[in-house]
């Protein structure tokens, strides 16, 4: 049954059940008439019952709850129902279209379905109640001996028998209800043992006579939890054999005991198994879970069923402990030395060393905490998942002696983002005994470790899961010896983080001194946009070579599961707290693993598609920009790199030749020294200068004004008032000697505060009279300083902006309480106002450039509070610019599409189809439905229309006006060379990067291959052993182990030729079996004449480059015999 079909059925069960009136039966039991109208009323109700309610009650709603099981009357209750059901078939049903429900603009699917369901609602009500009673009741039963009486209410189709026969048909399902019928005339739920005058129990004997034990126990009264309820029955151990094992007997029943004594509380395997799925895939709890079964049991009297949660959650713990064991807890796609790597790996070249990179994730948590409950905690419940040390969390007794080890010094911030990050309020962690984890997982969100953290966040704890993570392989050889050919380390704060990494492992690791030497940083795309500009350029896995555009933000998937166990584990006991967590991981990373094929796939299809875009990108750059790349080449050659392989200098602008205003003023005073008229030159321009000055103190004077005006404000407003006072007399003298023409405008001024005080700069005198009043050079001295004050502004706005961006967030995740909620509002608030006195700033400088003719109105945009929004912070990259190309300026359609073996051949079928194909099968091996004809997927170009459409970032984040508001600039040329530069550097990155994940995606790929055949290939050795393997945790070998590792070696069989046939769909270039399959089911000798994957890449580069060249030589060939036929007369 489909998702939709199980709602829409649930919908109309309850409406059945829930919504019919009580005053209708009532009139109905007193046997008046109903009319057509009410009757369609009542219809109506079911109708807007099933359209707008949910399917279920609330199951927290206890009020809710009580109405439904104790004082509702529904139409199941009371001995009229059967006298109800004649009059319900006469109502007429509902017309196609409701007449009060609105005007439906369009009928949908489930709409239609529910249309037929409402005709068919009072034949369905007459069938559920028609089971209530039978017709064969008090009839003789089959076997001629009793009367029939009991019904099964689990078995399907169960014909009604008497109570010898149900017991005897139910020998192999004792833990079925049996509905017997009653004297009163009524069916009730009972346990079997309630059976033949409440004598009967169930025998555990495994070699029976005619169904019975010769030599069973007395009866034992027992509580065995099934998936259907909570059974009070009885069960009888077998003596047939001597003295029984109680443990034995009920677990080759499939029963797990409550505990290691004679058991009381016992439950089956399948509700172990059920409340494992239940709990993994919706994080239910245990006691909500144990709820419910009782309320199976008894829906009304559920006080009066025994309460097996205490029991039930330390048999879970034991019974998933066992199966942790058993569960494949390792990432196929990473490389790994021994395990899924090919033979002569070490051969790979550095340029291609992406081939052969692991790549991680660190990060913390701070959902997954504990409570410090001094009286309650129970220091005996220890973990049982961190002793065997492959586990996700590591040893507890060495993770102790580490913290006492280890220093909690840390480097100096001089971050941003770090910066709101330590300052975080630390009484969040109050009562805390751990605060958080911090995890490792792989770039395919496969979780590597996990640390607990006693007090925040801190680089010893990042320390120690790193290692951790390094520490235990399938391949057990030393942690000292590489195993791949690179590694790369994703952390939101590595710009600190890395500094002394080396340090700290060389003093607390030291065998893995030469695995950290190898780790290349960076930053994850996300959390780098809060960082400051240099984190952007020298920690952007954009910029790093052989780094396959490793996003770094997988790990947050993660922690949307792992978020919703925070509020039980927080209550939990550590070891049951560890245990719970270890049990989802690992359900984390099973998923992961099985769908590996098509998450590889998906990856491949969309970096195919940007590779093609990028490189096409960039080859039209190359056209364009053909007879300067030498030079920049020369450039990025001689310029210094980084430890993770970022060339510097080559992506970003010097901000030093952004002009400001004291950089303009700095440069016109040095001018001014070899004028002639040097004094007079030098006071005119502090005049300037010093008007725009009183003006930017004039607007933070207002600004304060918006304020909430406190003691301290009014305070600091009247200080900076009497400053500014004095500094405005001083202006104004200076301004009548110089411009005496303003004394009467001056003087003719009204009186007001100083803030709001005209100066009449030459800007405030119109144009036309500077000639006359002497005011061109004054005029030419405002103009530049004002194009100074215009950069200064902008930039203000943006750092105001990410200010302002990085508090609020702080504010939401980390304020609590009153208190703590006023200072970060008013931090907010202070620096709210300090942004709009920027924008203030920035319009003001804009006007007086427009008066005074340097621009107009079209050239420079006014700004708002709106145009300060942004997706992401400008910087050296946003994010998502790795997957956007250049528009069409520089763009040539003419040249040629790639044509390389990256390309994939997809016959024109979806990805939903190939998804199917490369399923082939799907729950227990049923042939699939065949699907009706899906929707017509929106095209890449109607997508990007689209995201045209959507809300874009503000203009002020555009570098538009970094060259000028009239473009006209000292500067102008080298900023236009520059930025070709670095736009044309960026696209040859965004290029490579692509071109890597596509080749990584394909190594990655016969990893798995590799991974499954090699896993495939050890399961089926297993199956064929007679005894238990040496150094295995197992003791004895039954037939039992055998079956279940040929069932392990037929599921990984099965993943194999689903990842083969996703790799088969990507096309690849061919390689040989012998190669592809290189140290997992074939082992050859790499005497160094083998080859090896990253041959064959080699190869494929050279035959692409030698494509790129050749088309690039022709379009510039084309585009000169063109110009060259515009300049022929």
């Amino acid at each position: 049954m489909t998702k939709r079909a199980f709602l829409q059925s649930q919908k109309l069960m309850n409406a059945i059940r829930w919504t019919v009136p009580p005053k209708r039966l009532k009139l109905v039991m007193e046997g008046d008439e109903i009319s057509a109208a009410e009757r369609e009323a009542d219809l109506r109700q079911l109708w807007r019952y099933t359209d707008d309610t949910p399917a279920t009650p609330r199951a927290n709603d206890s009020a809710s709850s009580s109405r439904v099981d104790d004082k509702s009357t529904t139409i199941m209750d009371g001995p009229l129902a059967e006298e109800i059901i004649p009059d319900l078939p006469d109502i007429e049903p509902l017309p196609d279209t409701p007449l009060d429900f609105g005007e439906r603009m369009k009928r949908t699917q489930t709409g239609d379905t529910l249309d037929q369901f409402i005709k068919e609602l009072p034949q369905l009500l007459s069938l559920i109640l028609s089971v209530e009673a039978p017709a064969d009741i008090g009839s003789l039963c089959s076997c001629g001996q009793g009367s029939r009486s009991v019904q099964c209410h689990d078995c399907f189709k169960y014909e009604t028998s008497c109570e010898d026969c149900f017991i005897q048909r139910h020998s192999n399902a004792p833990f079925h209800w049996p509905r017997v019928w009653q004297a009163s005339g009524f069916f009730k739920k009972m346990d079997i043992a309630c059976l033949c005058g409440n004598t009967y129990a169930i025998d555990l004997c495994s070699c029976p006579v005619n169904g019975k034990c010769r030599n069973a126990s007395e009866p034992h009264g027992v509580t065995v939890v099934d998936s259907n309820g909570v059974h009070a029955t009885r069960i009888r151990y077998c003596f047939c054999k001597g003295f029984p094992n109680y443990i034995t007997q009920l677990m080759q029943a499939r029963l797990f005991p409550g505990t290691v004594s004679v058991p009381r509380t016992i439950f089956t395997f399948r509700v172990l198994d059920e409340f494992q799925e239940h709990h993994l895939a919706s994080k239910k709890a245990a006691y909500d879970y144990i709820g419910a079964l009782r309320r199976l049991t008894d829906g009304v009297f559920t006080h009066k069923v025994p309460d097996p949660y205490s029991q039930f959650v330390l048999a879970a713990r034991r019974f998933l402990t066992g199966l942790l064991v058993l569960w494949f807890l390792f990432c196929p796609a990473c490389p790994e030395d021994g395990y899924n790597m090919e033979n002569g790996w070490e051969r790979t070249p550095g340029y291609l060393k992406h081939l052969n990179q692991e790549q991680l994730e660190l990060d913390g948590n701070f959902h997954l905490q504990q409570l410090e409950k001094k009286n309650y905690s129970d220091p005996n419940d220890v973990s049982l998942e961190t002793a065997n040390g492959i586990g996700y969390f590591p040893d507890e007794e060495k993770y102790r002696d580490y913290q006492k080890a280890a220093s909690d010094s840390s480097e100096k911030s001089t971050c941003s983002y770090l910066n709101v990050v330590n300052n975080q309020n630390k009484s969040k962690f109050k009562n805390m005994r751990i605060t958080g984890v911090v995890n490792v997982v792989c770039s395919h969100s496969i979780i590597r470790s996990s640390v607990n953290l006693p007090k925040g966040e801190a680089h010893k704890f990042s320390d120690f899961a790193l290692a951790h993570a390094h520490s235990h392989t399938r391949y057990h050889r030393h942690t000292s010896h590489l195993g791949v050919s690179d590694r790369m380390l994703s952390y939101d704060c590595n710009c600190q983080y890395h500094v002394k990494l080396q340090e700290r492992f060389d003093s607390h690791f030291p065998e893995l001194n030469a695995v950290i030497e190898q780790t290349r940083c960076s930053i994850p795309a996300l959390h780098i946009e809060d960082h400051k500009d240099r984190c952007k350029y020298e920690f952007n896995s954009a910029y790093i070579p052989c780094s396959g555009h490793f996003y770094g933000e997988n790990i947050e998937a993660t922690w949307v599961e792992s978020n919703q166990l925070g509020p039980a584990t927080r209550q939990m006991n550590h070891g049951n707290r560890i245990g719970t967590i270890t049990l989802n991981y690992t359900y984390w990373n099973w998923l992961k693993i099985t769908r590996m094929h098509l998450s590889l796939l998906n990856a491949y299809k969309e970096a195919r598609e940007l590779f093609q875009d990028k490189r096409q990108s960039f080859l039209s750059l190359c056209v364009l920009y053909s007879t300067r790349i030498p030079d920049w080449m020369e450039i990025a050659q001689a310029a210094p790199r980084l430890p993770n392989g970022i060339v510097q200098g080559i992506y970003e602008h010097i901000e030093s030749k952004v002009p400001s205003r004291e950089q303009v003023y700095r440069q016109l005073c040095d001018e001014r020294i070899i004028h002639e008229d040097s004094v007079n030159s030098g006071t005119e321009l502090f005049l300037m200068h010093e008007g725009l000055c009183i003006q930017y103190v004039q607007e933070r004077i207002r600004g304060r004004l918006m304020l909430n005006q406190t003691e301290t404000v009014q305070k600091d407003i009247q200080a900076q008032r009497t400053k500014l006072g004095k500094r405005l007399t001083a202006f104004r003298d200076l301004q009548s000697i110089l411009m005496p023409h303003t004394v009467d405008l001056v003087t003719a001024l009204p009186t007001c505060e100083v803030e709001n005080e005209v100066l009449y700069l030459p800007s405030d005198i119109p144009r036309t009279e500077h000639k006359e009043q002497g005011l061109v050079e004054l005029a030419e001295m405002e103009t530049k300083l004002r194009e100074g004050e215009l950069y200064d502004a902008l930039h203000s706005v943006r750092a105001a902006t990410k200010a302002y961006s990085i508090t609020h967030v702080d504010k939401r995740d980390n304020s609590r309480g009153v208190k703590a909620n006023t200072r970060s509002s008013l931090q907010l608030k202070r620096i709210e106002q300090e942004r709009d006195c920027c924008i203030a700033d920035f319009n003001r400088a804009r006007e007086a450039l427009i008066k005074l003719n340097y621009a107009t109105g079209e050239d420079i945009r006014v700004m708002t509070v709106h145009d300060t929004f942004r997706w992401n912070t400008f910087q050296a990259r946003k994010l998502g610019d790795s997957r956007r190309t250049d528009g069409q300026l520089f763009s040539f359609p003419m040249l040629p599409a790639p044509d390389t073996d990256l390309d994939v051949n997809t016959n024109d079928r979806s990805a939903e189809e190939e998804k199917e194909r490369v399923s082939g099968t799907a729950g227990t091996q049923m042939p699939r439905r065949k699907r009706g004809p899906k929707k017509k997927q929106p095209t890449k170009s109607s997508r990007n229309e689209e995201s045209k459409m959507q809300k874009e970032d503000g203009w002020i984040w555009s570098s538009k006006l970094t060259f000028g508001a009239h473009a006209i600039s000292e500067d102008l040329e080298g900023y236009e060379e520059e930025s070709d530069r670095i736009q044309w550097f960026r696209a040859k990155e965004d290029m490579e990067r692509w071109r890597e994940v596509c080749e990584k995606i394909q190594a990655e790929f016969r990893n798995c291959i590799r991974a499954f055949s090699r896993m495939n290939l050890e399961w089926a050795k297993k199956a064929e052993l007679n005894e238990a393997p040496s150094g295995s945790i197992h003791t004895t070998w039954s037939p039992g182990h055998a079956a279940y590792a040929r069932r392990q070696s037929e599921t990984y069989a099965q993943l194999l030729d689903d990842c083969r046939n996703a790799y088969a769909l990507c096309r690849f270039t061919p390689i040989p079996e012998d190669v592809l399959l290189q140290n997992g089911s074939k082992e050859p000798e790499d005497n160094g004449t083998c080859p090896i994957f990253a041959d064959i890449i080699a190869r494929i580069r050279a035959e692409v480059q030698v494509q790129d060249e050749t088309a690039v030589a022709k379009q510039i060939l084309r585009a000169a015999k063109t110009n060259a036929e515009l300049m022929a007369p």
